[in-house]
């Protein structure tokens, strides 16, 4: 018999198998309308046969990101969205054995890697009311801990972190040999960053991603900025061509005209503001913690407003973690597709 990793072998995954192509889809954070359609087709037309047949080329794009970024080119390496920095992650300094802390519940695909480098995931859980004590990740962290993951606001659930919150666990691992991730995915809905840290502090990288606000979530691509040394650690597990070039175009365009990121971000507001009216209005227990996202405890269980919802094509987030087993969770965006949801939700959760 052929050999099959056993920290493969013994992993359990799951994955969306029916086609959400002509769902409104409200599940997974993306912009569920995308970019605006006459950007969209300006872009493309940089789209030509000979464009695609050459392999990607990314030292534009880092440095316009480098600009934009106010740091240099050195502090960053492009990634396959961000599941592929948090792969990167894991195959650079995630020693077998040692410890994950983090935050817990969040984003799944950390415990997938996790258990993937044969690491132990040490958490630090959410409380009742949604809040976790900073005291509880410091005092987690020890000699056996490699990686400590914060995300800056946390998914689905948590605040932003405060900036002497974050200093206080990056100390705390320093002290312990331990690297520190803040991931800012949701970073356009909450603008509050932890960039400059990574010239303070040689055990530091923050990441970011073109998948959420900047609606390209299927194009996959994200970054990594930290210190030269931890990037040049980092490029040596990078595949040789981890961008594929649509991104790249797209991106480029994205950073060139940094009124598309305006409009956008005010697009999402609005249409966030108008879902948050209703529920308040209503009475609606809800929790909202600056992502593009809100979770909505129902009326009904959070199956059944599933279930109805998919046969109206529209496509919202459960759980089956116990303390997240009673809300739904929705995402946000534009005024018309956050109308369009609360009409159809009104209908059947009334």
């Amino acid at each position: 018999m052929y050999y099959v990793n056993p920290n493969i072998k013994n992993l359990y995954r799951t994955s969306y198998k029916e086609s959400r192509k002509n769902f409104i889809r409200l599940d997974m954070n993306e912009n569920p309308e995308g970019l605006p359609s006459h950007f969209f087709e300006e872009v493309m037309r940089d789209i030509t046969p000979e464009y695609v047949a050459m392999y990607p080329e990314m030292t534009k794009l880092v440095g316009k990101l480098a600009d934009y970024l106010e740091c240099e080119v050195s502090n960053i390496c492009l990634t396959n969205g961000s599941d592929d920095a948090i792969r990167l992650l894991f195959e650079v300094f995630g020693e077998p054995g040692k410890k994950i802390v983090s935050a817990s519940p969040s984003f799944e695909m950390y415990s997938v890697y996790m258990k993937m480098h044969g690491m132990v995931h040490s958490p630090v859980t959410f409380n009742e009311k949604f809040e976790v004590r900073v005291e509880n990740i410091i005092n987690n962290i020890d000699h056996d801990t490699s990686i400590v993951v914060l995300l800056n606001p946390n998914s689905p659930i948590g605040k932003s972190w405060l900036e002497h919150e974050v200093r206080s666990i990056i100390d705390k691992a320093k002290e312990n040999n331990a690297v520190v991730v803040i991931d800012e995915a949701y970073y356009y809905f909450s603008p509050s960053t932890f960039i400059r840290l990574m010239s303070e502090y040689d055990n530091v990288m923050v990441f970011r991603t073109f998948s959420k606000m900047l609606s390209i979530a299927g194009c996959r691509i994200g970054y990594i900025i930290s210190n030269e040394n931890i990037i040049n650690e980092i490029k040596k597990a990078s595949s040789t061509y981890p961008v594929n070039c649509f991104a790249i175009r797209f991106a480029e365009k994205i950073l060139e005209k940094p009124k598309i990121i305006d409009d956008l971000i005010v697009k999402e507001r609005q249409g966030r503001e108008y879902l948050l009216s209703q529920l308040e209005k209503h009475n609606y227990k809800y929790h909202y913690n600056q992502g593009n996202y809100v979770l909505i405890k129902t009326n009904q269980t959070p199956q059944q407003i599933f279930a109805k919802l998919k046969e109206k094509n529209i496509l919202i987030k459960t759980y089956n973690t116990p303390i997240l087993s009673n809300w739904i969770r929705v995402t946000t965006g534009s005024l018309k597709i956050m109308s369009l949801f609360w009409e159809n939700f009104k209908e059947i959760d009334f």
